[in-house]
């Protein structure tokens, strides 16, 4: 039997994805781990950075929510303002629009989606900020380390892509930016790299020039 984070089996996710992308777009934007190995995957030279998850998350339309109600058997978590299900043995966090307590409205992350062979996944700095809220959330827990690493892969995508930080900072709080101080002093970019010390440098220095771009729109 392979394990929920074999690559076939990931493989499997990504082909849900897929499909809940046909049904439901073009309401529904990915977000979360798998929004993240998207764009890193998608990015030149990032390709092996990405990392593969064990479930998805999803930012959808109150019109798609209502059709994926039909089809799913979802559950409220109403402390974390969303719902769940689960689908080939996957789960899939489900953030609805003006119900969920994200710090990115769905209408913006919805306008400035990017598509992937016909999945749509939160534009990086939309995500980057998603996640920052998370790792603030689940700082110090597992999650919260892989929150870390989901940011500084972001931050990577954004070192090589077109990249606008007002698109950050317009959603940012003060324990945004603090959280990525402190990622850029911390250990994550020697696990990046696979303990090679050279590498883990030119990481961290892609990620404090990005890093300044953001200090520099917030003025």
């Amino acid at each position: 039997m392979k394990s929920a984070s074999s690559p076939a089996n990931f493989s499997r996710l990504v082909s849900l994805c897929h499909e809940f992308g046909r049904l439901y777009e073009p309401g529904l934007v990915f977000i979360g781990g798998i929004g993240v190995y998207l764009h890193a995957v998608n990015t030149p030279g990032l390709a092996e950075l990405a990392e593969a998850t064990q479930d998805a998350d999803l930012y959808i339309s109150i019109s798609g929510f209502s059709d994926l109600r039909e089809i799913e058997e979802l559950s409220a978590n109403a402390r974390l303002s969303k719902h769940e299900f689960r689908k080939g043995g996957f789960s899939f966090d489900v953030y609805t629009e003006r119900h969920s307590r994200l710090p990115v409205p769905y209408a913006e992350v919805a306008a400035d989606a990017r598509e992937y062979d016909g999945v749509r996944v939160a534009a990086p700095e939309h995500l980057l900020v998603l996640k920052l809220e998370a790792a603030v959330e689940r700082k110090g827990s597992e999650h919260g380390r892989k929150d870390i690493k989901d940011i500084i892969r972001l931050m990577l995508v954004a070192a090589q892509s077109t990249f606008d930080p007002m698109r950050c900072v317009a959603f940012m709080q003060d324990r945004h930016l603090e959280m990525l101080e402190e990622i850029t002093r911390g250990p994550e970019f020697l696990s990046l790299a696979r303990g090679n010390a050279k590498e883990a440098k030119a990481l961290r220095s892609r990620f404090s020039t990005v890093l300044g771009q953001i200090r520099d729109a917030q003025g």
